[in-house]
């Protein structure tokens, strides 16, 4: 499994890369055109460029639940928060999440969202913040990976349970937690991240 980030400069602006957006499928574009703010635009973009780089001049299909994988085999997850966008690639399906550390009067909705297992794990934590991101972006990863959305019950599924436990793993990155799903259980699965520059991308 390979798992490649790129962290996005504040000071980029997105008139600065437009000659890139041509580059992407026109459904990308779209998408990138009806973002409001700066931010997003360039997360969006930047989400674009790595599905590229994975899936090199294969087509885009959908599959289940209208999740995109690539026609040459390639299963691709991406995700974008904060400054950073995302994408996990491997041989079988799989998906990714990525968040930035949440402000602490973001934590209550634990109460709602979590797991009973997964709330204890939290308020035991000496770092809840942490752990709150932890739980978030393996429930995300976990239902990406599945394809369902978050229309289903998060509070129905354990993330820190077999068999999820050992389909789940968590890369703490600086200010944000990346977690990824696999369908298969991941045990010595050799994991490959790395953050990489924009320039790398195009």
């Amino acid at each position: 499994m390979k798992i490649e980030y790129v962290v996005l400069d504040e000071k980029l602006k997105i008139e600065e890369l437009s000659e890139y957006i041509a580059l992407l499928p026109h459904e990308r574009q779209e998408k990138i055109a009806r973002y409001r703010f700066e931010k997003d635009k360039l997360l969006s973009l930047a989400a674009g460029l790595l599905i590229r780089r994975a899936i090199g001049e294969s087509e885009l299909a959908l599959g289940e639940h209208g999740k995109p994988y690539a026609q040459n085999g390639v299963y691709f997850s991406v995700s974008h928060s904060g400054r950073v966008a995302a994408i996990a690639v491997d041989d079988t399906e799989l998906g990714l999440d990525v968040e930035e550390l949440p402000a602490p009067e973001r934590l209550k909705i634990a109460d709602r969202f979590y797991h009973p297992a997964e709330r204890a794990y939290v308020k035991e934590a000496e770092d809840r913040r942490r752990a709150f991101c932890e739980i978030w972006t393996r429930k995300e990863a976990y239902l990406k990976m599945t394809g369902e959305g978050i229309a289903t019950d998060l509070t129905a599924f354990d993330t820190l349970a077999q068999p999820l436990e050992g389909q789940t793993v968590t890369l703490p990155l600086d200010g944000y937690c990346l977690s990824v799903c696999s369908i298969e259980p991941i045990g010595d699965k050799s994991i490959d991240i790395s953050e990489i520059e924009l320039k790398e991308l195009i």
